[in-house]
């Protein structure tokens, strides 16, 4: 390794070092990149104290210091070096990237890491967003197409809608040929039946007239203009790379939309059920300081579950050992300094031990048995809406909780630009049309880069402002959908994601 290191120093090539040792280029290639690794982590590999696997994984980012600490974190293992190496950027195996393309990536002036455990040019992409924006323009694309052939609605997602099995499928139907079709179609059965007769019916003569005449009988059927009318079209990224599509009965009824196009929900599922989650973690903090309110809402579930026959998943507590996670991403929380109810118990309440721990639960002072009640409680009470979930009962018996707390949320969290930076440039402009008016948002509409109008949008703004799924009130009524947001848009995913600038 280190020999090719020295050679290459000198001015020699992959090419003639392989040449030299009689070794592949590719495999060069790889030595080279090991070579190129930090001294120390150099010395470890001659001592045998770093496999050749981390070393390899340790390959995919350039920076010396970065290699040192990441490996000595993952305690050199490769499958945690890589994962941790690679958590912010994208495989380029990935349906996402394989949809794009790499020369499309490319030519946009992405870059890519190549990963030394892949036989081939495989690696990650090192611009994710520009991925989703490669990705997000070209399914905008193929749904204007179908929006100008006038489709009742189209929806356009990286993911695959998870409610699309759930609609009424639509197949298009069949049309009578045309004169000149038809008379095709004959003279092709006419020429098998003739092949067939003469050669037999395994002639190769036969396959390509079999395949010409499945090519016309597919051309008539397609969907009629009464279909279009009232019927929707799915596209999605699928795993492969491909184009998912599903056709299916849209709702009959006129549609409201917005401007020139079909109006766009403005939140993603995986950005509402993170805003849903940052609402549980400000009412689990309200709840947790009222122990009052705490033993309200336990009774109240109890009496709910014992005494009415309701389900514990219906309640906003469901009276269970279970913590409830409001994990979101760091940069959602980077105005705001609520922590996780369970952080704060943990510290508040060390001294409890698991030996004697009821015995200690007995000594306590009415006032800290109060805290602790208070706190488990509000460990346990759930106002999210999972993505692709629709808020139900559950959701509304959490409103009167939040609610009963008097918290302001507004004063325990504000948007931060994250929260734009994971809005697709449709739903911000259609986030400043409601709250501005249309002149606002046709001027912010001409904006190029996703990210400066993400700034925009914040500073345009109040500092009280607040995205609907967070807002007191939110799901009062089960059945009530949030103007809005979808619960059927998954997430350009969780999701959605980060523009950097448009083609």
């Amino acid at each position: 390794m280190r020999a090719f290191g020295a050679l290459r120093d000198t001015g020699m090539g992959a090419e003639e070092i392989a040449a030299r040792f009689g070794q592949a280029v590719s495999f060069v290639y790889k030595m080279l990149r090991l070579s190129a690794l930090a001294p120390a982590l150099i010395d470890l590999i001659a001592k045998d104290q770093l496999t050749l696997e981390a070393a390899r994984a340790l390959t995919l980012t350039d920076d010396h210091d970065q290699q040192v600490k990441v490996c000595k974190a993952a305690n050199g293992h490769a499958h945690t070096i890589r994962r941790m190496l690679t958590a912010e950027k994208v495989d380029t195996t990935s349906g996402m990237f394989l949809f794009v393309g790499r020369e499309a990536y490319e030519a946009k002036g992405g870059t890519i890491t190549v990963d030394l455990f892949s036989q081939g040019a495989e690696g990650f992409a090192d611009q994710p967003e520009l991925v989703q924006e490669l990705a997000e323009e070209k399914l905008d694309a193929i749904a204007g197409e179908y929006r100008a052939i006038g489709w009742y609605e189209v929806r356009a997602e990286l993911d695959q809608p998870y409610d699309i099995y759930m609609k009424g499928s639509m197949y298009p139907v069949r049309r009578e040929p045309t004169e000149i079709e038809a008379k095709r179609l004959a003279a092709i059965e006419a020429e098998i039946e003739a092949i067939a007769e003469a050669e037999g019916e395994d002639s190769d003569r036969i396959e390509p007239l079999v395949d010409e005449q499945d090519v016309i009988n597919e051309g008539l059927r397609a969907f009629n203009a009464e279909q279009v009318a009232i019927g929707g079209v799915a596209i999605w990224v699928s795993r492969d790379g491909s184009l998912g599509k599903s056709f299916y009965r849209a709702k009959a009824e006129p549609k409201p939309k917005k401007g020139s196009g079909e109006a766009q929900p403005l939140y993603s599922n995986s950005l509402f059920a993170d805003l849903t989650r940052i609402k549980t973690r400000i009412v689990q903090e309200a709840v947790a300081a009222d122990p009052a309110l705490a033993l309200d809402i336990m009774l109240d579930s109890l009496a709910g579950q014992l005494l009415h026959g309701a389900h514990g998943y219906q309640m906003a507590l469901e009276v269970q050992a279970k913590t409830v996670a409001t994990d979101v991403p760091d940069e959602l929380m980077a105005t705001s300094d609520v922590l996780p109810v369970e952080e704060v118990m943990a510290t508040r309440f060390a001294s409890i031990p698991v030996e004697g721990r009821f015995e200690a639960i007995r000594a306590m002072s009415a006032d800290d048995k109060m805290a602790l009640m208070a706190g488990l409680v509000a460990m346990t009470v759930d106002g999210t809406v999972f993505s692709g979930g629709s808020p139900g009962t559950r959701h509304h018996h959490f409103e009167q909780i939040a609610r009963a707390s008097g918290v302001e949320i507004a004063a325990r969290w504000s948007a931060p630009i994250a929260l734009f930076d994971k809005m697709r440039r449709a739903a911000m402009i259609d986030l400043l049309r409601e709250e501005f008016g249309a002149s606002s948002a046709e001027n912010c509409a001409t904006i190029k880069k996703k990210g400066d109008l993400a700034v925009n949008v914040s500073e345009r703004l109040p500092a009280s402002w607040l995205p609907a799924p967070m807002k007191i009130g939110a799901f009062d009524q089960a059945e009530r959908d949030p103007e809005d947001f979808d619960p059927d848009m998954d997430g350009l995913d969780d999701e959605d994601v980060a523009d950097d600038e448009t083609a």
